[in-house]
């Protein structure tokens, strides 16, 4: 009975997590979207957001901070798109995708070069001040304990989803995207510069990457690690719903990070820690294409 009476605690977790895991998967299908090839530097790229925050944050405040952490990922993600289109012509989709995973080792060893190994405690960005420091509001919804962090996280993931929607679907930049993730030879016929248009779908990505490092930092800390965690996880939520399917990857990282609460809350944390791969495993051998990935039309 008291496993029973701890489920509405654990989707709670489940959904403050599995948001993350979606912004993560959403970072890698718009890169797949344009180049094919999967960026296993997402995670570093939540990573470095978080950490810029943790250190920006206790100093200069939030205002200061989150922009900061947005700019460090943009930047990270143009060096890495750059690193890419060096080799594009001439190397394999294989070769490239070798190219982020040494990108992640690289960025992850520079941040514990410079930050250390320490997990740096970060503000809720709506806590109030007591003589202990600074703790997070708290909601009671459901027989569950709700934070503010948690809201935070659950109403920016929306408003990053909603944004890239309306991105996509009216900015001249956003329809170029759509275009070369479409047919790449025709794009190039219409005048849009495609290395152009990988370079943006990298910095776009590495922004939202950083945008969840700053809204997760409060709940998880800062560390230099965390991105290795959270880009293998969001990698399971973009197979999950198909790459390049960006409703797919959030519906597929809110259901994840959900199924992961309740296997380690009601069963083991060993479980909650394999679930993900366990299903990825079980996706890729039934469905590789992803469970909700759109069905090309076959002539």
């Amino acid at each position: 009975m008291e496993q029973l009476e701890r489920i509405p605690q654990l989707v709670v977790l489940g959904i403050t997590s599995g948001c993350i895991y979606a912004i993560v998967a959403i970072g890698f299908s718009i890169i797949y979207n344009s180049t094919q090839v999967i960026n296993f530097a997402q995670g570093e790229f939540v990573m470095i957001g978080a950490m810029v925050a943790a250190v920006l944050v206790a100093k200069l405040g939030l205002a200061v901070a989150f922009p900061a952490a947005i700019l460090a990922g943009c930047l990270t993600g143009a060096f890495v798109a750059l690193c890419v289109l060096i080799s594009h012509k001439r190397s394999s989709v294989i070769s490239l995708i070798i190219i982020t995973v040494g990108a992640s080792i690289m960025f992850r060893g520079l941040a514990q070069l410079f930050w250390g190994e320490q997990a740096i405690p970060v503000a809720p960005f709506t806590g109030k001040v007591t003589p202990l420091g600074v703790e997070d509001r708290i909601f009671h919804i459901f027989g569950a304990v709700l934070r503010a962090q948690d809201i935070w996280v659950v109403g920016i993931t929306i408003l990053l989803v909603v944004g890239m929607h309306l991105f996509y679907k009216y900015t001249l930049a956003g329809q170029a995207m759509r275009a070369c993730a479409m047919n790449s030879t025709g794009a190039k016929l219409v005048g849009i510069s495609v290395r152009r248009m990988i370079v943006l779908s990298f910095i776009l990505a590495a922004a939202m990457g950083a945008v969840a490092g700053v809204t997760v930092s409060p709940v998880f800390y800062a560390r230099c690690n965390m991105g290795t965690a959270l880009g293998l996880k969001g990698f399971c939520a973009a197979v999950m719903g198909g790459l390049g399917n960006f409703g797919g990857g959030v519906a597929a990282g809110i259901a994840l990070g959900i199924i992961e609460a309740l296997a380690g809350g009601l069963l083991s944390s060993d479980y909650g820690e394999a679930v993900a791969f366990i299903i990825l495993l079980i996706i890729l051998f039934v469905r590789p294409e992803g469970l909700l990935a759109r069905r090309k039309a076959v002539a």
